[in-house]
């Protein structure tokens, strides 16, 4: 190769030739030729050697730095297998070798107690070993077997599962193996029954209810108890009902549940129970979902009167109460108060209401008397209507106030005519239906004494004897109806003596205490009172009774009876209603005269303190009069209709014109009209006052029966 190397460049063989074994050998060969051969290819050797020297310099450089390469390489590679862990550490640890052969296989699980169809995760560490054999039985089975792979350290995890009953394990590997583990599995942990009762409040009435868990919002009153009673599978240590931070703990003996709770908020309540291991119960969380409903206060309305209005002439106010509570309602009162003209307030008056057993929905009747509540003309009484419910700790409600107004003095005179109006009206109406009830009375009763004679001729034993004796239907239902007819009627007239009483308090309260007016009206209702007499209430008895019996005498007799007494009624009704009416019209012309003679003062005083600044206001005050003397006017016209009240009359409308004139001059600020007519109208009714009374003294003083 080297020889090669030194003839590049030259003649090829020159120099192989010469070195050659064969050199000198063949035919045609000679020594000299040879040692000529030899000289040259010296001297080409010579030139050669340094460029051959610089080639072969190179080529060994080449080849240590490969080989070292190489080297490298082998060195890098044999670090990264790891030559001193895994199985080869074995090579390298003889004595650890010898020692792992010898260890014993370990078998772990994470736990020894699952849940039925849980898992257990078993560790197996066989040192020096690639294989291992995991073993499984249940109770009574024969071992099953699974083959797994270790690690290099030789470990493996292996997930169990799921299991259903107890589990025995062990694990080997050649000729070692581990001791027996066994899993057991623990019975499943359950609620297995749970009672909730709702207790409610002892106010409310209402007996025990059961609770069902599950979707449904459940309205519970507020203050209600919720009892919860339940048995689980396993031993509890402890369990609660909770909503977020809100914790109502419950009482636990090993596996009973028993306690109770008071919701005091609506959401989602959880029953949350923990076995005595700490594990959770299985299945879905009870939950109650609960919608508190708190104990409203009563609702209270007054219909009647209902709002703002006058108190009636006989201080007596007719009230209506509509209460109503969610649950129940305790008391019920009516409070009441004075507020003068001047605007002081005067005490609270508290006055109850029966509302025994009404539940929670009542409509109640009273009456306010404010007759002794010293009440002048102008004042005010103000109420308002209270409610308790049944709450432990009672919720109030409160009607709107409502105020009555006690009427001036003329309003009440006005209000005391128009009643005794409206009871002159009833007066005759009761006295006209009696009548008319006496009639029929009298006339059933002649028919059956007709009949009664007609059947004295019909021979003794006859036999229709009974029959012809027996009431007609029509006899019957008239007699019963008659029945009917005077036992309301006698409550109308009960009513009409109580309606003249009343009168009499409204004409005191109205100013007119007129001893002789007074004394009619108590004669009046002391003559209706006496009209009512225990004879007839007997009569009417005696005839309810034989229709009852279905006894044609004893019915006949009670009707004949019955109008005997009716006509004692009847004459006593016509005599109150003529006593009535000149009672009436006695009380009319002395309330005309009290109101003609404030007028008439008012008028004076118009005169004198306006009239000399005339100006809008004093119109409109003028007129304000104008309209009272027109009111009177026609007072005084109605009571002409029974009474001759000419003057009277004539003196009532010259007043009005005059003040009328009076108005308009103030009007137009003229100071000597406004005076001049304003006298005018004074004058006009200076008189008056004393022609009404002059008028009523001679009523007072005729006999009965004429005016």
């Amino acid at each position: 190769m080297l020889a090669r190397l030194i003839e590049r460049g030259g003649r090829g063989g020159s120099i192989v030739g010469v070195v050659s074994p064969t050199a000198a050998k063949g035919a045609g060969s000679s020594p000299a030729l040879l040692l000529a051969a030899d000289t040259r290819a010296a001297a080409a050797v010579s030139l050669a050697a340094p460029s051959v020297s610089g080639v072969l310099r190179r080529a060994t450089y080449r080849h240590v730095a490969a080989g070292a390469g190489v080297a490298l390489m082998g060195v890098l590679l044999f670090l990264a297998g790891s030559p001193a862990s895994g199985r080869a550490a074995a090579f390298w640890h003889p004595l650890r070798t010898w020692r792992d052969a010898r260890a014993p296989v370990r078998l772990v699980v994470d736990r020894r107690t699952v849940r039925r169809g849980g898992s257990v995760t078993a560790t197996i560490t066989v040192p020096g070993a690639t294989r291992v054999t995991l073993w499984t039985r249940g109770p009574g089975e024969s071992w099953r077997a699974r083959l797994l792979s270790l690690d290099a350290d030789g470990h493996v995890v292996h997930h169990v599962g799921p299991i259903e009953s107890d589990l025995y394990l062990k694990a080997a590997s050649g000729g070692r193996s581990s001791g027996e583990i066994k899993v057991d599995v623990a019975l499943p942990a359950f609620l297995a029954d749970l009672g909730l009762t709702a207790r409610f409040p002892s106010y409310l009435g209402r007996s025990d209810e059961p609770l069902l868990v599950g979707g449904d919002v459940i309205p519970l009153p507020a203050g209600t108890t919720v009892l919860t009673s339940g048995t689980a599978s396993v031993p509890l240590a402890g369990a609660a009902w909770t909503l977020a931070a809100r914790v109502e703990p419950l009482r636990v003996t090993r596996t009973r549940i028993e306690g109770r709770f008071m919701p005091t908020v609506s959401g989602t309540w959880r029953l949350e129970a923990r076995s005595s291991d700490g594990s959770p119960l299985e299945g879905a969380t009870p939950e109650l979902q609960v919608l508190i409903v708190p104990d409203s206060a009563p609702v209270v309305t007054v219909p009647v009167p209902g709002r703002d209005t006058t108190l009636p002439i006989s201080l007596h106010q007719q009230l209506v109460a509509d209460v109503r509570d969610d649950h129940g309602i305790s008391r019920l009162s009516v409070v009441s108060w004075r507020v003068s003209r001047t605007g002081r307030i005067g005490e609270a008056v508290r006055e109850s209401l029966d509302v025994t057993g009404v539940g929670d929905r009542a409509i109640v009747q009273g009456r306010l008397d404010a007759e002794h509540r010293g009440l002048l003309p102008g004042d005010t009484l103000r109420l308002y209507v209270e409610a308790l419910d049944n709450a432990p700790t009672p919720h109030v409600g409160r009607s709107a106030e409502i105020a009555l107004r006690l009427p001036s003095m003329e309003e009440l005179r006005a209000q005391a005519r128009a009643a005794a109006q409206a009871v002159t009206s009833a007066a005759e109406s009761v006295s006209a239906a009696q009548r008319e009830l006496s009639d029929r009375t009298r006339d059933l009763a002649e028919e059956r004494n007709r009949d009664a004679d007609g059947r004295a001729g019909v021979r003794p034993g006859g036999s229709n004897q009974q029959q012809q004796g027996a009431m007609s239907f029509q006899s019957t239902q008239r007699a019963e109806e008659i029945a009917r007819d005077q036992a309301a009627m006698s409550q109308r007239v009960q009513e009409l003596a109580q309606a003249v009483e009343e009168i009499a308090r409204a004409a005191q309260a109205a100013g007119l205490d007129d001893s002789a007016f007074q004394n009619r009206l108590r004669e009046v209702q002391e003559l209706l009172q006496r009209a009512l007499t225990p004879e007839l209430e007997q009569r009417l008895r005696e005839l309810q009774e034989a229709l009852a019996r279905l006894d044609p005498e004893a019915t006949r007799q009670a009707l004949q009876r019955l109008a005997e007494a009716q006509q004692q009624l009847r004459r006593e009704l016509e005599r109150s209603e003529e006593l009535f009416k000149r009672a009436a019209i006695e009380g009319e012309l002395a309330s005309l005269a009290k109101d003609a003679e404030d007028l008439q003062r008012r008028q004076t005083e118009w005169t004198k303190q306006d009239a000399p600044h005339p100006d809008s206001a004093a119109a409109a005050a003028e007129r304000e009069l104008a309209t009272a003397a027109d009111s009177l006017a026609r007072g005084v016209e109605r009571a002409g209709q029974t009474v001759p009240l000419a003057q009277s009359q004539a003196a009532a409308r010259r007043a009005q014109r005059a003040m009328q004139e009076a108005a308009a001059a103030a009007n137009q600020r003229d100071a000597r009209g406004a005076r001049t007519s304003g006298q005018e109208a004074a004058d006009s009714l200076a008189q008056l006052p004393d022609e009404l009374r002059q008028r009523r003294d001679s009523l007072t003083s005729a006999p009965a029966g004429g005016h």
